[in-house]
């Protein structure tokens, strides 16, 4: 049994893959998904829009106890609710107020809040924050109203004491009076009658303009569902695991059968083998998207309110990526087990950086950085726009364009880790 746990130590200490597997990548995972795990989100974009837009925003600057996760500025579009709806479609914005109602009421009742439902996490941080201010409004002329109720009381006191003096005055009069008139001298002088002192007008406060119906409009995703949200992001996950895990294992495979010689002498480029060993995975990988998109609008009820087309196309370029990246990691590595390894690393980040569990914005920079670079992250991005928000082209042009240049990139890469292991039999 010695030699046997020796002979097992020594051929760990010779497999620095696994070895990397058992003692780097956890220090990794707690380190980076530390940093990742957090639902909260601490910076809400809000754009203030309408006549009453820059009062508006200085009075909710002001309410600095409530607002400090909001980064509010002024927008000069116009006040409509189409306008709204077009800076939360963009992404220009997490929440849009309109603010048209120069009255000097409760904040409540001067303006109302549009958020972007595609955000979950943002919306729900977004709606409680809002709330807290309004409430905080509230406070602020629930006191007023009390400062001026104590001023009224004390008034009314004035008011008496001045009463029952004028009451005592009045009573000496009659006493002047009838001595006046027996000793005929000149009638005294009438007492002056008690001024009233003014009261101020209390302001008037409806607590039922703080319900969040009545408030809030909630777009994109008016009941905050998370099926909403996870779905497209689960459609890019399971392209994902077809495009790398299985694929992975494609190239390993004709390297342990003894058929990658057999690759090597065949009149065909590396890219043409490439695109040969990944076509079927790119067949399947289409019929799923298609099965669980579909099962995710009849099962859960999540829209799909943009082109089909368009999201065809982003679907079959993020395909690209993945299998490119499936391929590249079956060019280095030696086994089955290396490939699964590899693909496992790459995959788990795609989970919980991307945003489809813990809100990008909510992470720290150094980590969210990571995030961008993962192909899921854009492909989500695209995904949650087209099926919920209605996006274009004008509004997804960048996670397009980036996911483009991976898949050339990664193409490219692959195709010379192709040319190489064909040329040498095997990765190094």
């Amino acid at each position: 049994m010695r030699a046997v746990f020796i002979k097992e130590f020594r051929e760990l200490a010779r497999d620095h893959r696994t070895l990397a597997m058992l003692v780097v990548l956890p220090i990794i995972l707690l380190t980076v998904f530390g940093y990742a795990a957090n639902f909260s989100v601490d910076n809400i974009k809000v754009g203030v829009i309408g006549s009453e837009a820059k009062s508006v925003a200085n009075e909710l600057v002001e309410l600095n106890s409530s607002a400090t996760g909001l980064t509010i500025s002024t927008d000069k579009s116009s006040d409509d609710i189409d306008t709204a709806t077009k800076l939360l479609r963009d992404r220009e914005y997490d929440a849009v107020l309109i603010a048209t109602d120069p009255t000097d009421g409760l904040l409540a009742q001067r303006i109302h809040i549009y958020v972007d439902g595609s955000r979950l996490f943002t919306a729900m941080s977004a709606q409680r924050t809002f709330m807290e201010i309004m409430a905080e409004d509230v406070q602020n002329h629930v006191d007023e109203l009390s400062n001026q109720a104590d001023e009224a009381r004390a008034n009314r006191a004035q008011v008496e004491s001045d009463i029952a003096r004028f009451t005592n005055e009045m009573s000496e009069f009659r006493l002047q009076m009838q001595q006046a008139l027996a000793a005929r001298t000149p009638l005294p002088e009438i007492p002056t009658p008690p001024q009233t002192p003014s009261v101020s007008e209390f302001p008037e406060i409806d607590t039922a303009t703080l319900t969040p119906d009545s408030l809030i409009t909630i777009l994109y995703n008016p009941d905050l569902k998370t099926s909403w949200v996870m779905i497209p992001g689960l459609i890019g996950l399971i392209l994902t695991f077809i495009g790398v895990l299985i694929t992975s294992i494609g190239l390993v495979r004709e390297r342990e059968t003894g058929t990658l010689e057999q690759l090597a002498i065949m009149p065909l480029r590396p890219s043409m083998i490439i695109l040969g060993k990944t076509a079927p995975y790119f067949l399947l990988a289409i019929i799923d998207m298609a099965i669980v998109s579909v099962i995710g609008i009849w099962l859960f009820g999540v829209p799909f309110r943009g082109n089909v087309w368009l999201f065809m196309i982003a679907s079959i370029i993020f395909l690209f990526v993945v299998l490119g990246l499936g391929v590249l990691i079956s060019t280095v590595s030696q086994t089955t087990g290396q490939a699964i390894q590899m693909a496992v690393m790459f995959v788990m980040p795609q989970i919980l950086l991307s945003g489809l569990i813990f809100p990008l914005h909510s992470m720290a920079v150094g980590i969210r950085w990571i995030g961008y670079i993962l192909p899921l992250t854009w492909f989500l991005e695209i995904a949650q726009g087209i099926m919920l928000r209605d996006a274009t082209v004008a509004t997804l042009w960048l996670p397009l364009a980036i996911l483009a240049f991976q898949a050339v990139l990664v193409f490219g890469v692959a195709t010379g880790r192709m040319r190489y292991a064909l040329t040498h039999g095997g990765a190094r």
